[in-house]
């Protein structure tokens, strides 16, 4: 697989965000847990298993706690492009250390490992799509039979009418009560990746994965622009 490296521009623009990411994040996007809860529940292991898991933008770790709490057996190493985001991970999983290994690095760069579980949330569409296929083809491979790959992910609608609709919702919602600010933030930072990111379609991404060789992909949970995707192999 060819070698996709980010420009420091990418690189400075997560570091810039993580400072603030854990009170921003949650105001712009009104599911925020709800998206992180359905990726956790895909996991098909009980909580009594020992599994190794591989998350990709690992960010501030919201996640990554989610998981270590609910699977106290289960191990993770975290890989993210941002050493700011990385520090702040660290600080927030210092009750799990010895369960968790945070690498800065792109996200199709890890390391040729076998893996239960690989996870990521709201990271994979900064990729463009040749890359996206790239990765899931890779993913598969770490995998075992039975292995699980969520996907928690901004995604563009199929029918851009949808869009419109999404923005009229979202200017008549009142303001979040402990910021002020609006529910369209949620619009906005949608139409910033599509100009600088690379959202697909959820029609996309699942064709992507079945051509990839996971045997049952589905979408248990989707909020206007978002979605979780579960694959299993």
């Amino acid at each position: 697989m060819p070698r996709r490296h980010a420009g420091p521009a990418q690189r400075r623009e997560f570091d810039r965000e993580a400072k603030a990411y854990d009170r921003t994040a949650p105001e712009s996007m009104p599911a925020y847990t709800d998206l992180h809860r359905t990726l956790l529940g895909g996991i098909p292991f009980l909580p009594t298993r020992e599994f190794r898991v591989l998350e990709l933008g690992v960010g501030t770790g919201t996640f990554t706690a989610l998981l270590l709490a609910g699977f106290p057996h289960a191990t993770v190493t975290g890989i993210d492009l941002s050493t700011q985001m990385i520090a702040r991970a660290r600080a927030k999983l210092r009750p799990f250390r010895d369960r968790v290994d945070l690498v800065a690095g792109d996200l199709g760069n890890f390391e040729e490992a076998q893996y239960d579980a690989v996870v990521s949330a709201l990271a994979i569409h900064h990729l463009t799509d040749p890359e996206k296929w790239r990765l899931f083809r890779r993913i598969h491979r770490a995998l075992p039979r039975g292995g699980y790959f969520g996907d928690a992910d901004d995604h563009l609608p199929e029918d851009p009418l949808f869009d419109q609709r999404y923005a009229q919702i979202a200017s008549s919602l009142p303001r979040a009560a402990r910021s002020g600010a609006r529910w369209t933030n949620l619009q906005e930072v949608w139409h910033e990746h599509e100009r600088f990111d690379h959202p697909a379609t959820l029609a996309a991404e699942t064709a992507a994965l079945e051509r990839a060789g996971f045997a049952h992909v589905g979408v248990p949970w989707r909020f206007f622009g978002q979605a979780v995707v579960w694959a299993y192999k």
